[in-house]
C-alpha cells in the first residue's frame, strides 16, 4: 500500500471573513482505518497514539481533541470514528498541522493498524 493510499482530504469549510491568518490549515481529512479489523489491542495502541500526540487535551468530555477543549480556539484538531474511517477536523497554523499528521501517519503505520485504500 503506497503511503498516500490510506488517507484523503475533504472540502474544508472556508474560513469566516476577518477569522483565522492565512497560514493557517484548515483540516477535513479522513484517514481509512479498517475498524472491523481492529483488535482490543490496536484500539489501544490508537488511544496511545492519540495522548503522545502535540496538544492532547486529556479533558475532552465528547471526541478525542488536541490545542483545544472545543472549537472555538484559534487552534483547534479534533477526531471522530466514523465508517469512512477516522475523521480529523479543526484549524491550525500550517506548520502545526503538517508536524501533527507526520507524526499521527508515523505512528499508525509503526503500530501497524489496519487500514484500508
Amino acid at each position: 500500500m503506497d503511503e498516500h493510499d490510506w488517507y484523503y482530504d475533504n472540502a474544508a469549510e472556508p474560513p469566516p471573513p476577518g477569522g483565522a491568518a492565512v497560514d493557517c490549515a484548515y483540516v477535513a481529512r479522513i484517514y481509512c482505518l479498517a475498524w472491523p479489523r481492529f483488535t482490543d489491542s490496536d484500539w489501544a495502541n490508537l488511544a496511545r497514539i492519540y495522548q503522545v500526540l502535540p496538544g492532547w487535551q486529556a479533558d475532552s468530555p465528547d471526541v478525542a481533541r488536541w490545542f483545544s477543549t472545543t472549537e472555538d480556539g484559534d487552534a483547534h484538531l479534533w477526531a471522530s470514528v466514523e465508517p469512512s474511517g477516522l475523521q480529523v477536523g479543526g484549524v491550525l497554523p500550517a506548520e502545526t498541522w503538517r508536524e501533527w499528521d507526520i507524526r499521527f501517519r508515523q505512528a499508525v503505520a509503526a503500530a501497524r493498524l489496519p487500514r484500508f485504500s
